[in-house]
């Protein structure tokens, strides 16, 4: 009789202890979190308020590498290299993030700027506005919830987001007269295409318009970079398989293994019900 109480508790007990404490430790961003993806821009750019406008189809990478992880906090390198065919550089930016692992926040007083927001978007992603500051752009920008999609079978939540007036002069400081006697603001604005279980992002794309601006009166001179990317399709294929992997493993940790360890104790149980109240056979009078 005791092993007929004593295991179904034990597996009671183990289903609770994977969803209540092996779930959330697994689901952490990983310790040594790297990640990079690719975007190909269309983009129009001239170098001084005078010059001639240049149409040119660019490559964009962003790279996240994490650098230290100690207990529920991450730094992460997060560079972001807009690039010719060449490989001379248009725009080129790079930054250290303090993360929460468990959140993907950043976290104030990490870092080499003291940011707020989104670094990644978490698991379990809400139909909700997210602030996000990463290394697509240099300053907070807004997310909003806008509708259900679905992408190749893939139910994901699209957001928008937008900013304006960002001062990314360190990214453009190659330019003759920045930031000594302009600084490069930007207005962009774009779409995010977000698995919600696992927070991944399948699908990503921006546009925008960087522009000179006095650095004495702060009045807007004059657009000097326009351009419009997105994922190249190899991203977007990667960011999918990505997807599907942690939305699985998400599912395994917080309900099939969960629920199969209760549907044990259940069965153990009724088995045990069963054969407690079986009525004997045979056993008459001689």
């Amino acid at each position: 009789m005791t092993k007929k109480i004593l295991l179904p508790l034990v597996f009671l007990f183990a289903a609770a202890l994977a969803r209540l404490w092996l779930a959330p430790r697994l689901e952490l961003l990983p310790a040594n979190y790297a990640s990079e993806v690719h975007l190909t821009e269309e983009n129009q750019f001239r170098d001084s308020p005078a010059a001639q406008w240049q149409a040119s189809t660019l490559n964009v990478r962003r790279v996240d590498q994490t650098i230290t992880t100690t207990g529920g906090t991450s730094l992460i390198n997060g560079a972001l290299h807009v690039y010719y065919a060449s490989g001379e550089i248009n725009f080129e930016t790079t930054g250290i993030y303090g993360v929460d692992r468990r959140t993907r926040q950043n976290l104030p007083g990490f870092g080499d700027v003291d940011r707020s927001g989104q670094y990644l978007f978490p698991p379990h992603v809400r139909r909700i506005g997210y602030s996000i500051w990463d290394p697509m752009f240099s300053a907070l920008r807004q997310a909003t919830f806008e509708r259900l999609d679905q992408i190749d079978g893939l139910n994901v939540y699209v957001f928008s987001f937008g900013a304006s007036g960002m001062d990314e002069s360190v990214g453009y400081s190659y330019l003759p007269d920045v930031p000594e006697r302009y600084l490069a603001h930007t207005d962009g604005q774009g779409t995010l295409w977000v698995e919600p279980l696992s927070g991944v992002v399948v699908d990503y794309e921006d546009s925008g318009v960087s522009y000179f601006v006095n650095t004495s009166t702060e009045a807007r001179l004059a657009d000097f970079n326009r351009w419009d990317e997105r994922y190249t399709s190899e991203t977007h294929i990667a960011q999918l398989k990505l997807a599907r992997t942690a939305r699985a493993r998400i599912l395994a940790l917080e309900y099939w293994l969960p629920g199969g360890l209760a549907l044990a104790a259940l069965l153990w149980m009724a088995i045990g019900m069963r054969s407690r109240f079986r009525k004997p056979k045979g056993g008459g009078l001689a």
